[in-house]
């Protein structure tokens, strides 16, 4: 309980944030990366995706992601950025029903016109056999935790 003569105050905190439009998405080679990633993958969830990111860097294919390691769990705040900027313009989706993060028709079409490198694609598709029994497992586990609610 306060005392008498003291009055309780709240604190307005404001935080600034990089305003995202697709002209400046056309620039960043690692956003674009990421959107070829999620399409190459059929979409896979925040969490799959970190960790599949953080297994591509291990295997020698970094997208620039700094990755923390705390026990088990990998994450990464730049990735969090990168997929809330993606959102932001309407380039990726998260789907209700499989909470999967995908590709819209926009995020297709942006895509379609940008120039990733064939070298990356070869290393990326090369690589992801590896993983992707690893990344589709994290979203089949979610998915099924999902369905017990």
């Amino acid at each position: 309980m306060s005392q008498p003569g003291q009055s309780k105050s709240k604190e307005l905190k404001l935080t600034s944030k990089q305003v995202f439009t697709p002209d400046s998405l056309k620039d960043d080679k690692r956003k674009i990366k990421l959107l070829y990633l999620i399409k190459t993958l059929n979409g896979a969830s925040e969490k799959a995706l970190t960790i599949g990111l953080y297994e591509l860097k291990q295997k020698g294919l970094d997208l620039g992601y700094q990755f923390n390691v705390i026990g088990n769990n990998v994450f990464s705040p730049m990735i969090k950025e990168d997929i809330t900027a993606l959102l932001y313009v309407g380039y990726i989706e998260n789907d209700p029903q499989s909470k999967k993060l995908k590709l819209t028709s926009s995020g297709q079409e942006f895509l379609d016109k940008q120039q990733i490198e064939d070298d990356f694609k070869n290393n990326l598709a090369q690589l992801l056999s590896d993983i992707k029994m690893k990344i589709n497992a994290i979203d089949e586990e979610n998915r099924l935790k999902n369905k017990r609610r």
